[in-house]
């Protein structure tokens, strides 16, 4: 299940992992190469998970999207995921970024081709989990009713009930920096969290609350003094119950199942129990991550990561 490439010097500075399974690494050398053909053959994996980790991985590999030209549902869903994702480069911070003309020109045409290459994968597989997370993803950039974004999610889970990416991407597509409300974005996390004991997506509490702490920092005044991210949202009582009762239906939950996104998991519970002053679980969870399986995603910077490793082992 896990990568066996390891760090080879104890004494290096850590950094993010780059990938979670040795076929993503692969992926990525392929697309880079230009090589479609054994791309097309890890993608086609039969372990759901994995697969949707893979076109993850494929729209993030930069240019993917300007020399894919076979034209089958997977080679249209990694171009329309490439174009995508390099238009979210133009606003990480939602809806709520500015654009000059240029800048807007160019995205209205990247969504409106990633639009495209999706539709058209989906028509001809309405099956594909996947092309419907993506699917999801182009609901917030097209700022489309939430009445349909929510429908794209429902066929989502028609065909795959706890698809970690999807969910993701519906629960963005509820925040405020999308054009939803932090309301509907904890409803959906509780109502999808009780709904999949045992799974990854109890995670999904947490990133609710990462995401209305990130939209509490956007709603402060510019000259406030104390604007910024508040790491002291996570402690009180009501949030941190509620992210240990995630954690219970979660990977504490006996019908887990580790798998290959359980870092993501580890690294999202390892950031809530340190900053809500649960720090003895939080070390627990720092010593699985070790130095192999540090995601960008929630610390942002590996000095972070460290700080924050740092502050739960001096706090024991």
């Amino acid at each position: 299940m896990w990568s066996i490439k390891k760090r080879s010097d104890a004494g290096d500075a850590p950094e993010f992992c780059g990938f979670l399974d040795d076929d993503a690494e692969r992926l990525r050398r392929a697309l880079r190469a230009q090589d479609w053909r054994s791309a097309r053959e890890i993608l086609g994996t039969d372990n759901p998970e994995r697969r949707s980790y893979y076109f993850s991985v494929a729209a993030a590999t930069v240019g993917v999207e300007r020399w894919i030209t076979e034209d089958t549902a997977p080679a249209l869903l990694v171009r329309g995921a490439g174009l995508l994702t390099s238009a979210w480069t133009l606003r990480r911070d939602g809806l709520g970024s500015t654009l000059g003309e240029t800048g807007a020109r160019l995205w209205s045409r990247l969504v409106r081709q990633a639009e495209q290459c999706v539709e058209e994968s989906l028509r001809r597989d309405p099956g594909q989990a996947d092309a419907w997370t993506w699917s999801i993803a182009l609901s917030r950039a097209l700022n489309l009713p939430g009445p349909e974004r929510l429908r794209r999610f429902q066929r989502l889970i028609e065909i795959e009930a706890d698809h970690w990416f999807g969910h993701e991407q519906m629960l963005l597509a509820l925040s405020p920096r999308w054009g939803g409300s932090s309301e509907a974005m904890f409803e959906f996390a509780r109502t999808r969290a009780a709904a999949c004991p045992g799974t990854h997506l109890p995670a999904l509490i947490v990133l609710a609350h990462r995401e209305h702490n990130l939209h509490q920092e956007f709603l402060a005044a510019p000259d406030d003094p104390d604007r910024g991210l508040s790491l002291t949202y996570w402690e009180p009582e009501a949030v941190m119950d509620e992210v240990w009762d995630a954690a219970q239906a979660s990977f504490w939950h006996d019908d887990y199942s580790t798998s290959a996104l359980t870092p993501i998991v580890w690294n999202l519970f390892a950031y809530a129990f340190t900053w809500g002053d649960f720090h003895k679980p939080a070390w627990s969870l720092f010593e699985s991550i070790g130095e192999d399986w540090i995601t960008r995603q929630p610390w942002g910077s590996v000095e972070f990561f460290l700080r924050s490793r740092n502050y739960a082992k001096e706090n024991l």
